[in-house]
C-alpha cells in the first residue's frame, strides 16, 4: 500500500507459509476509445528508455533508411528491437553498417556479453571477443547511422541531443507523447543515446497513437508505422530474442498484441485495443512479467483461455535449485481509477484489491 493509502499492482513472492518479498507496480491502460485508466497511486513517470525504440526507428524512417538502404522487415525490426545479442541479430547488424559504409568502430552503444545464454556460452567456449554488436541497442544505433549517412549528416556525435538525427527522434515522441521534451527531462539511457522522462500516461497515449489510425493518417505517419508494426509482427525473433520477453510472449499475445520492455521495469503492450504500460517501482522486472497476464485479462484483451496458458508457460510458483515447489507468487491488482488531464485521479482505485494465484 502506497502511503497515500491507494494501492499499487503488488506481486508478493511467497515461501512456505510465509510473504518473503514483493514488488509493487503502477500501470496506465489507455483503451482504443479514448478512455484512460490508472492501476495504482499517482504518476510519477519514468524514463522512456528502450520503450521508445518504435518511435525512435518511426523518426529513423522519415529520414529515408528505407528507401536509401533498401531496408527488409527483418532489418528494420532489429532496428526496433533490445535484441539479445545472437548469431541472427549481429549478423543482422553487420549487414546494415556495411550497407552505409560503416564499421562497428562507429558505434558509440558500449560492449555488453550477450543477453542470449546460448551465444554468451559460444563466445566463451571459441575464445571470441564481445564487440559492439552485441550490445542489445546496436540496431537502433546503426539505424541512426544510416540515418546520418542518408541524410549527409555527421557520424560524430549522433548522440549529442542536439544532433539533427536526435532532433528528428524528439520530434516523434513529442508528437506521440504530447509533451514538450526540454532539457529537464533529458537523461542519458545505458547505450548513450539520449532518453526522456515522461508521465506514464504519455507513454501510454503515444503507444494509442500507434494505432489510432486517425492520428496516423491526420499526422501522414499511417504507412511508416505499418511498416514497423509488419517488421515486428512478422520477425519476432530479430525484435527480440532468446529469453526476452517480447519473443517469449509473442505467441500468447498471438498477433494481436506486441510487447516492447525497457529498462527499470518498464514495459508497454500495444494493440487494436490499445495500449498498457505497467512500470515497476523498484525496477525489477519480476513481479511485472507476473502482472501483466492478469491486467490484460482484466482489460478484457486477452481471454481466459490464454491466460490459462500464460500461467502454464510463466508459473507463479517458487522452486528451489532442485526444481521442487517451495513457495508461489500471487499478484493483486486495484481497481483502476479514471485520470483526468493533470494525471491525477478522479477517484481514488483501490477500493476493491483483487487477488490472484493459481
Amino acid at each position: 500500500m502506497s502511503q497515500s493509502g491507494i494501492a499499487n499492482i503488488r506481486t508478493v513472492v511467497g515461501r512456505g507459509s510465509r510473504d518473503e518479498s514483493h514488488h509493487e507496480a503502477v500501470a496506465v491502460a489507455a483503451p482504443i476509445d479514448g478512455s484512460t485508466l490508472f492501476f495504482g497511486c499517482a504518476d510519477r513517470g519514468t524514463y522512456l528508455r528502450s520503450v521508445a525504440k518504435p518511435f525512435q526507428a518511426l523518426a529513423l524512417l522519415r529520414e529515408g533508411i528505407l528507401e536509401t538502404f533498401s531496408i527488409t522487415p527483418r532489418e528494420l525490426a532489429v532496428i526496433c528491437s533490445s535484441h539479445s545479442g545472437e548469431r541472427i541479430h549481429r549478423d543482422l547488424v553487420y549487414g546494415l553498417l556495411a550497407r552505409g559504409g560503416l564499421s562497428v568502430d562507429h558505434l558509440k552503444c558500449g560492449i555488453h556479453s550477450p543477453f542470449s545464454r546460448s551465444e554468451h556460452n559460444r563466445i566463451m567456449a571459441e575464445g571470441e571477443m564481445c564487440d559492439a554488436t552485441c550490445n542489445n541497442c546496436s540496431g537502433k544505433h546503426t539505424g541512426m547511422l544510416l540515418a546520418c549517412v542518408a541524410q549527409g549528416y555527421p557520424t560524430e556525435g549522433y548522440l549529442e541531443p542536439q544532433h539533427p538525427v536526435q532532433r528528428s527522434i524528439r520530434a516523434i515522441l513529442e508528437l506521440f507523447t504530447g509533451e514538450i521534451l526540454d532539457p529537464s527531462r533529458l537523461g542519458i539511457d545505458g547505450c548513450g543515446a539520449p532518453t526522456y522522462h515522461v508521465p506514464i500516461a504519455s507513454m501510454a497515449l503515444a503507444f494509442r497513437r500507434l494505432v489510432d489510425r486517425d492520428f496516423l493518417n491526420r499526422s501522414g505517419l499511417h504507412d511508416r508505422v505499418d511498416q514497423i508494426h509488419d517488421a515486428i509482427d512478422s520477425h519476432p525473433k530479430a525484435f527480440s530474442g532468446e529469453g526476452r520477453f517480447p519473443l517469449r510472449w509473442s505467441s500468447l499475445l498471438r498477433g494481436k498484441l506486441r510487447a516492447k520492455e525497457g529498462a527499470e521495469g518498464v514495459m508497454a503492450i500495444w494493440g487494436p485495443a490499445g495500449s498498457l504500460v505497467i512500470k515497476s517501482i523498484d525496477g525489477n522486472d519480476r513481479g511485472l512479467v507476473h502482472a501483466v497476464p492478469w491486467l490484460l485479462h482484466r482489460l478484457h484483451w486477452i481471454d481466459e483461455m490464454t491466460l490459462e496458458q500464460w500461467i502454464q508457460d510463466q508459473p507463479q510458483k517458487v522452486r528451489n535449485v532442485a526444481g521442487r515447489v517451495v513457495g508461489e507468487i500471487t499478484v493483486e491488482v486495484p481497481d483502476p481509477g479514471e485520470i483526468d488531464g493533470n494525471y491525477r485521479l478522479s477517484e481514488s482505485p483501490g477500493s476493491g484489491i483483487s487477488r490472484y494465484n493459481f
